[in-house]
């Protein structure tokens, strides 16, 4: 049978012990920190109605919430902008200090992220640029003490919005960042050098785009990309540009394109042309159509003076008939260059002689390749060559040296025979317009014979 009198008070001493440790004295700093971390996960998250969770109903909505942490409209530099700091962001919690008196804790959070407003994070240029900057650099701690309320049976964060604001601060702040798209910013665009779009015996195209004058002052400006097409064939495709100036110039050339572009006079061939510009994100931003016409060139006629030996001996004998070569070419470095240590003249060889050549020195900004050809004539005037039988044909750009740039114009004969050597450097493939002209002779005697 049950002891009834013996039970009941072992029940109460029970009940009443249970009180007092939970009720009146029990440290639920443990419930604390794990809400706590769970709270500052979720913040990390992003998640808007994870977020909403902690707050009382009606202190705010889930699509404030989203527009605080997450705005819209955003175009690929600010998104990327807000990604950067979103996923640097970690977070460490400390031990809770509870208050056994309003059954109330507070928790230390130290937030970390990359530093965003870093001289390296400021200063970059591309929003790649920005990331590896906030990557590389030292973090920035923000401190949010959390109040955790654990006078119910579930224990509630009395301030979230302290911490969500504090750690979403970045999504409002003004960095400079360009908004909107750069189609945005565009003003008009017009052909250089030719106003109507018509283009006449050309090497070169080029367009010229404006822009606002504001944009230049943006960060994250993205870059343009263009391409260009003849008819239906693209036939250049350009890498990104930046857009460092409220105008910018894309231009085509002979030498930008795999693609035969070029007719036999050695410019563009005839057509439609189609610049077609985009940002780096393929957004659309402008397209500009012009027409390329060619005319037939006469062949220019080869003409060299008539010298004497003694005038080979002691001159240098070239011509620059090309305006263009003539601006970038510096005379004074320019000459028939001495290979073998045989020049026994200005323009003048022996026969023991094994190459020949004339070098120009240019600007080292120029690259267009020039084609030449030698002939070779008994007498000084050329008079008895054949121009369509060249004794050498061949082409060339400019090399670097250590302090200059020189067109090498160079023969290297099986055979080097004593008498005279014509040089014509041509502009274009087809060879109808003669740049410079040059001549040497080849003497008799051996080098050792003339020099002694």
């Amino acid at each position: 049978m049950l002891n009834i009198k013996k039970f009941i008070p072992v029940l109460f001493l029970v009940l009443s012990a249970a009180f007092i440790f939970c009720g009146c004295g029990k440290d639920r700093s443990a419930d604390a920190k794990a809400l706590c971390e769970i709270f500052c996960e979720d913040v990390k998250s992003g998640d808007p109605a994870k977020i909403l969770a902690y707050y009382d109903y009606g202190a705010i909505t889930e699509e404030e919430l989203k527009n605080l942490i997450s705005p819209e409209g955003l175009n690929s530099e600010e998104a990327s902008f807000i990604e950067t700091i979103k996923d640097s962001t970690t977070y460490s919690v400390g031990e809770p200090v509870y208050d056994s008196k309003t059954k109330t804790a507070v928790v230390d959070v130290s937030w970390h992220q990359g530093d965003y407003s870093s001289e390296e994070a400021m200063n970059a240029v591309t929003a790649l640029d920005f990331v590896k900057a906030v990557a590389d650099g030292a973090d920035m701690v923000t401190g949010v003490a959390v109040k955790v309320d654990l006078t119910g049976e579930v224990a509630r964060i009395m301030n979230p919005d302290e911490t969500v604001k504090a750690v979403y601060s970045y999504t409002s702040l003004d960095y400079g960042i360009m908004p909107g798209l750069l189609s945005d910013y565009y003003i008009d665009g017009n052909w250089v050098l030719a106003p109507k779009g018509v283009y006449s015996n050309v090497k070169e195209i080029g367009l010229r785009l404006n822009f606002s004058d504001e944009l230049p002052g943006f960060r994250f400006v993205p870059g343009i990309i263009y391409t260009v097409a003849r008819g239906d064939d693209i036939i250049f495709v350009s890498d990104v540009i930046r857009v460092e100036e409220s105008s910018i110039r894309l231009d085509f050339n002979t030498d930008m394109s795999d693609s035969d572009v070029l007719n036999e006079d050695g410019f563009l061939k005839a057509g439609k042309y189609t610049v077609m510009v985009f940002d780096e994100h393929s957004k659309d931003i402008c397209s500009f159509d012009c027409e390329v016409q060619t005319e037939s060139i006469e062949k220019d006629i080869i003409e060299f003076e008539d010298h004497k030996k003694d005038y080979y001996l002691s001159n240098l004998i070239y011509e620059i008939k090309d305006s263009d070569l003539m601006a970038n070419s510096y005379v004074f470095m320019s000459g028939w260059w001495d290979y073998d240590g045989t020049s026994v003249g200005r323009s003048a060889f022996a026969s023991n002689t094994k190459t020949i050549g004339f070098s120009v020195a240019v600007s080292s900004s120029d690259e267009t390749e020039l084609y030449y050809d030698y002939y070779y004539s008994e007498k000084s005037d050329f008079k008895d060559v054949n121009e369509t039988e060249p004794l050498y044909s061949g082409s060339c750009k400019p090399s670097l040296y250590q302090d200059q740039s020189c067109y090498d114009f160079d023969f290297a004969p099986e055979e080097m025979k004593p008498g005279f050597y014509g040089l014509v450097v041509y502009k274009d493939r087809s060879k109808k317009q003669i740049a410079f002209t040059a001549a040497c002779i080849v003497v008799e005697e051996t080098s050792k014979d003339v020099i002694g």
